[in-house]
């Protein structure tokens, strides 16, 4: 069963801080709103789905180049490689139309951004078979204006040789701004952190139908980190009909003092669903959240606990503000700053191996789905905080939102479960393999990542010293220092010098070639040649595992001594 949600307009109940204060209220800071139009796709939902409804003149719709060559090069290091899809983001310009027809994996050798561009539609609806899968590294947006992104895959950490911690996919608006972009019918996920993050000075913004979610080597933290700079804030930005399910920590985390609207959604297996904070330490996102369904499968690290599905740490607005808000929600500003209807929440039973019976709308006040863990300062801490925000905080009516058709909520998951996802049009629809786990397991409500592996954290195991051994006497002035290989890491830096400790250049990149001394040199072997050392002198030798997350010294530093 349909429902429509009628409330269209331009117009929001209360001017957004830092918009418009006089009639009429809420103006964007980006610009009027368009209220009437031809999406720009069938189906096209939320504040972005009138996206190039100005088109420059030099775009044309029937233009298309094609990207064909799953290959990918270094920018400023290697030859540009035609069709491929960094050819196509980087060296081309201008408004234009990309149709990305490789069937199967697309490693980039580095982030692949695009930056200041506008009126771009990048799809991967016309591939066959499986359609593209982006890895390797993260896919960048930054600002930019007018881009749709439809049936592609963003896993930025699938390979398990590829190590870094950006997200999948980043919406950043830094300087400029994004404005009126849209995501849909993508899989996101299998990053080492957000797997999407939509962040900093935005305006119009929709992400639907898609599955995110999804662990590598049982590290993704989280679905969604999506915010605003604390100078800036961001404008209306849209989540529906996306299954968001089985990361390690939170699903979700809305942290601008903006608009957003989160509905239709399927928000299963997680620690915590909704995660709100405030970014700037006075003002909260104002929020609807209609219609979703939440569903929680209890935390391996705390037992049986459940929390309620929306959560955050409520205080007074501090006198000294801290440095960072990440885990506070003011409640003395930005009042009626979150608006919840109609939605449905269970929780997954693991000794019964199934969900409990569904609390009902009519016998569960929405307002009860909200937890403040402002006495469990300690996410691992499994004592109750207070069962409900404040009520000042609750708004009694829904921001005004686009004219979408907002769906029942006991339709809600059966929907998004058989539609949300890279599912291409010529190919039957048919979900890879990492996507069928998860909508499996978000059907039967099962956790695919039950907790971190030592050798899968995301970061460099610790290298061990070999040879020479410690206070080696006698050593010849050409000497191999070796140690054994450390998991997760990308190359070995090595310190090497007369003065204890020795010191090392931490600023080598993993793909810079050998600076110009030995201990600027990143090296993927687990051996290194010194020469012309002078003789009677005593040395001192560590080795540091890198990787993009972090570098990691061996646990001791050696020291050997030349012969005459």
């Amino acid at each position: 069963m349909l429902c429509a949600l009628t409330i269209r307009s331009t117009v929001a109940e209360d001017p957004p801080p830092g918009g418009n204060t006089e009639p009429p209220y809420g103006q964007p800071l980006c610009g009027a709103v368009p209220v009437e139009g031809t999406p720009v796709f069938t189906g096209a939902m939320g504040w972005a789905k009138y996206a190039f409804h100005n088109p420059p003149q030099n775009y044309n719709p029937n233009t298309w180049y094609e990207v064909t060559h799953p290959g990918d090069y270094l920018p400023g290091v290697e030859t540009p490689i035609q069709h491929t899809l960094r050819y196509a983001i980087e060296q081309l310009t201008g408004p234009r139309n990309i149709k990305v027809l490789v069937n199967g994996t697309i490693k980039l050798k580095s982030r692949l951004s695009m930056d200041d561009q506008s009126y771009v539609k990048i799809t991967g609806e016309y591939a066959t078979g499986i359609g593209p899968t982006v890895t390797g590294d993260e896919f960048r947006i930054k600002d930019c204006n007018n881009i749709v992104l439809r049936y592609l895959r963003f896993r930025s950490a699938e390979d398990p040789t590829s190590y870094h911690c950006a997200r999948s996919l980043l919406i950043l608006g830094e300087d400029e701004g994004c404005n009126d972009i849209i995501v849909d019918h993508c899989s996101i996920g299998a990053s080492r952190d957000d797997n999407i993050s939509v962040y900093g000075k935005l305006c119009r913004v929709t992400v639907q139908n898609c599955i995110i979610g999804g662990g590598v080597m049982s590290i993704s933290k989280a679905g969604i980190g999506s915010g605003g700079l604390a100078s800036n804030e961001h404008e209306r930005l849209t989540y529906c009909r996306n299954l968001i399910t089985n990361t390690k920590e939170r699903q979700l985390h809305f942290s601008g003092h903006g608009r957003v609207d989160f509905f239709n959604n399927v928000v299963s297996i997680n620690k915590w669903a909704i995660e709100l904070a405030s970014d700037n330490g006075t003002d909260s996102p104002k929020i609807n959240i209609i219609n979703n369904q939440f569903e929680t499968a209890n935390a391996w690290t705390r037992g049986t606990y459940f929390e309620d599905p929306i959560r955050a740490r409520i205080i007074n607005a501090p006198t000294n503000p801290p440095t960072s808000y990440s885990a506070h929600l003011p409640k003395s500003t930005n009042e009626h700053s979150i608006f919840v209807s109609g939605n449905r929440y269970r929780r997954y039973n693991p000794v019964e191996s199934q969900y409990e019976e569904p609390y009902l709308l009519e016998d569960f006040p929405q307002w009860a789905m909200t937890y403040d863990f402002n006495n469990n300062a300690g996410h691992s801490n499994p004592l109750p905080g207070e069962t409900d925000f404040p009520t000042v905080l609750a708004k009694s009516t829904a921001f005004d939102m686009p004219s979408d058709t907002i769906l029942d909520t006991e339709d809600v998951k059966d929907h998004v479960l058989a539609n949300a996802g890279c599912r291409l049009p010529v190919s039957g629809q048919v979900l890879d393999e990492h996507d069928k786990d998860l909508v499996d397991a978000a059907e039967v409500g099962d956790r695919l990542y039950k907790e971190d592996e030592g050798d899968n954290n995301g970061f460099p195991g610790t290298p061990i010293l070999v040879s020479p051994a410690d206070e080696a006497t006698g050593v010849s002035t050409t000497v191999t220092l070796s140690w054994a290989a450390s998991d997760e890491t990308n190359c070995y830096l090595i310190a090497f010098g007369t003065l204890n400790p020795p010191s090392i250049n931490h600023a080598c990149q993993v793909s810079d070639p050998c600076c110009a001394t030995p201990t600027q040199c990143c090296t993927p072997d687990t051996e290194f040649e010194l020469s012309g050392l002078q003789p009677n002198t005593t040395y001192y030798w560590q080795v540091y595992a890198k990787n993009p997350c972090s570098i990691v010294p061996s646990a001791n530093v050696r020291s050997f001594t030349t012969g005459s």
